[in-house]
């Protein structure tokens, strides 16, 4: 097995647009969604928190070089300190446009959402983290609800799941967090595209509204790949198995919990090619609770201390 490399990975903030409000749940009328480019519209001490996290990345040593996947019309004229990706695309078209963008250096490449706010002293606990489980072809840290309700504040509304760390433990709440690195290489990359973007815009919906929305769309793109398999006298065997593997993985996130290396072992099966350069699916506990509070709503915003406005004007937000 290749040891962890210590060099900088290049990482790209997906700064792109929410088109409209996303999905909140019905019994939280009191929450107001935003619709904007986050990376801008969101203001925290009078600059967008796009230009935090800049800066907060090119202070972190284990990541770089900086980019941002937005629409230079938005972005351009801000001077962030960061490469731009022109891109103003679903978070899947963003994604693919940063991986594209990278190129041969993206092996790994990393991800941030551009609506959290980790300090740089997260960043370097997160990049020492990976360290200690690389190589894997895709690490993706989970976030534990901390034990004073409370501390949640504004985030509280936010979906939880029920996971155990490890056989014979009990279950923990656990939010989801919004940095991935992974080498793309490994995986396979269409399905990742059109899964990532279902995912984000049925986000916060139920486990179930997801299933039937993903099943639907992947099923017909799936059996045409396996006609081709077929065609080229290989086993015509990746529907049954990303099938099979997504509907149990919808089965235990729905039940009182679900055993992370069977976790593991189920998305690999989905995302992760056989043929995998860097094979495997890693997803750490930790206590970061900013990698988890992505910014949907204004009253969240105002909880990291920070607020919602702006104007496209001349190609930038004013």
């Amino acid at each position: 097995m290749r040891e962890p490399s210590t060099a900088p990975i290049p990482v790209t903030i997906l700064g792109g647009s929410d088109r409209r409000p996303g999905q909140l749940p019905e019994e939280r009328g009191d929450l107001h969604a935003i619709a904007t480019y986050k990376g801008i519209g969101i203001r925290v001490q009078g600059r967008p928190i796009a230009a935090h996290l800049v800066e907060r990345l090119r202070a972190t040593p284990g990541f770089g070089p900086v980019a941002i996947a937005g629409p230079a019309r938005a972005y351009g004229a801000l001077e962030l300190g960061a490469e731009l990706i022109d891109t103003d695309g679903s978070v899947a078209d963003n994604l693919r446009a940063a991986i594209e963008h990278h190129g041969a250096r993206a092996e790994p490449l990393a991800v941030l959402a551009c609506d959290v706010l980790p300090t740089t002293a997260d960043l370097r606990q997160l990049r020492a983290a990976y360290d200690a489980d690389a190589p894997v072809g895709l690490w993706f840290p989970f976030v534990r609800v901390p034990k004073d309700p409370e501390r949640l504040g504004a985030f509280a509304w936010k979906p939880k799941y029920h996971i155990a760390p490890e056989p014979g433990a009990p279950p923990e709440r656990i939010l989801p967090g919004h940095l991935a690195i992974f080498h793309p290489s490994s995986l396979r990359l269409p399905l990742l595209y059109r899964l990532l973007s279902l995912a984000y815009s049925t986000r916060n919906r139920s486990v179930a509204h997801r299933k039937r929305v993903m099943l639907r769309a992947v099923l017909g793109m799936l059996l045409a790949e396996d006609l081709r398999r077929l065609a080229r006298l290989r086993p015509p065997t990746l529907t049954a198995t990303v099938v099979s593997s997504g509907l149990r993985l919808a089965r235990l996130l729905r039940g009182p919990g679900v055993e992370r290396g069977e976790l593991e072992l189920l998305i690999g099966r989905i995302f992760v090619r056989r043929d995998a350069p860097v094979p495997g699916i890693r997803h750490p506990f930790c206590d970061l609770v900013s990698l988890a509070e992505d910014v949907d709503t204004e009253e969240e915003a105002r909880a990291i201390g920070g607020s919602v406005g702006g104007t496209m004007a001349g190609g930038a937000f004013t």
